[in-house]
């Protein structure tokens, strides 16, 4: 195991104060278009039982290299269901991957297995930050080489 205490000190060296500064260094990127590619679907569920499908995508644009955004479109919200299956639909059709109805029986699986066939897709990504509760929200749209 990590000596821990050299760790820690080490950390403190580095000027860290556990009082002000923040613990990760992640920052969203800057709200704007980005060429990027779907690396990874996944299925995700929190300990509420609140369920999202979660695309990761690797920004392509010069200064922004090797960065990922996680888009995430939930299916807990009775008021948005119909809106973010039809929002994955779109998804998919953009990433040049056929969804059928089945495919959302068993969305852990059969739709995360349709979807994973869009990965290395290379899509156009708009970011813009939701300015009441500072969620980043994202939308993909063919991505058209200039």
């Amino acid at each position: 195991m990590m000596n821990l205490k050299e760790l820690a000190a080490e950390i403190l060296n580095e000027g860290f104060n556990p009082e002000t500064d923040p613990v990760s260094d992640f920052d969203n990127l800057p709200d704007g278009t980005y060429d990027a590619m779907l690396t990874d679907v996944q299925w995700r569920v929190n300990d509420k039982g609140t369920e999202w499908l979660s695309m990761e995508f690797e920004i392509l644009n010069e200064g922004f290299e090797n960065r990922k955004y996680f888009g995430a479109i939930f299916f807990s919200n009775e008021r948005m269901l119909k809106l973010n299956i039809k929002r994955t639909m779109k998804y998919a059709a953009i990433l040049g991957v056929e969804l059928g109805i089945e495919d959302f029986d068993r969305p852990e699986s059969t739709l995360i297995q349709a979807l994973q066939n869009g990965c290395g897709q290379q899509v156009t990504l708009t970011l813009k930050t939701n300015k009441k509760s500072n969620f980043q929200n994202f939308e993909i749209t063919e991505f058209i080489p200039f």
